[in-house]
């Protein structure tokens, strides 16, 4: 029968343990010398024995959340900052900042993740507003390139500043106004508007309407120079025409 654990004799005069089955390399501390040893002990309880204990193993959740918020976030700053999916972008962005601020509330999960998904989703949105508002800028088409005034091309008249003579005295129709000003145009290498079939009929309507006398009309129609007293106001005028009648035109309303 074996002996339960306990503190023994182990022949040398020492106390060593002896866990059940076989001598182990514990031995008792050596008491004083006037001190008489036993020569056997009784079973020690189980609870004077060594005992090693292991540390609980913690687990902490891993911030599944988080690291989907920061995805949906750097996502959605790359769609952002493309023009033509800005709105995409947005949406996507919105929703990583919405997983990223649920995943900072679950407990004991690392939040390092979730702030840095809701910092870049706010940081994306901006950006992508900003190259937004860049690229429509850049985009609209200024009224100085435009603008025939300064830009239209020579005559071909030997005199283009001289009033018309021999002509009828009367104004010059809308029609009229509408197709001279477009050959000007064209003349120039300006097609931008022939794909908009409204705009020179509304430029000619603008112009007749205007303040601009039937001679300044019709040298504008030829392609030449309005007299020197009304050129400044036939640049306002044709200015203001190109920019009611463009629905692309940054600024559609009329200059004082």
């Amino acid at each position: 029968m074996s002996m339960p654990a306990g503190w023994y004799d182990d022949g040398s005069g020492r106390q060593r343990w002896w866990d059940g089955a076989q001598w182990t390399d514990d031995y008792a501390p050596v008491q004083g010398a006037g001190s008489a040893q036993p020569a056997a002990e009784a079973p020690a309880p189980a609870a004077s024995a060594p005992v090693t204990s292991a540390p609980a193993a913690t687990s902490r959740p891993s911030p599944v959340l988080g690291f989907v918020g920061l995805g949906l976030a750097v996502l959605g700053t790359v769609l952002a900052c493309i023009p033509a999916v800005f709105g995409l972008g947005m949406v996507v962005l919105l929703a990583g900042f919405v997983v990223s601020l649920i995943g900072l509330f679950k407990k004991n999960a690392p939040k390092w993740p979730s702030i840095v998904g809701m910092i870049v989703s706010v940081v994306g949105g901006v950006i992508g507003a900003i190259v937004l508002v860049v690229s429509l800028v850049a985009n609209l088409p200024s009224p100085i390139d435009t603008a025939p005034a300064t830009n239209a091309p020579p005559s071909t008249s030997a005199e283009p500043s001289d009033p018309p003579t021999g002509e009828s005295d009367s104004r010059p129709s809308p029609e009229e106004i509408a197709e001279g000003f477009a050959a000007t145009i064209r003349a120039g290498g300006i097609t931008t508007y022939d794909d908009m079939p409204e705009f020179y009929p509304c430029v000619g309507q603008y112009l007749y309407d205007s303040e601009l006398s039937d001679d300044a009309l019709r040298l504008i129609m030829a392609g030449g120079d309005p007299p020197e007293a009304e050129r400044e106001t036939a640049e306002k005028a044709i200015g203001n025409a190109v920019l009611t009648c463009d629905p692309q035109a940054s600024d559609p309303s009329p200059q004082p």
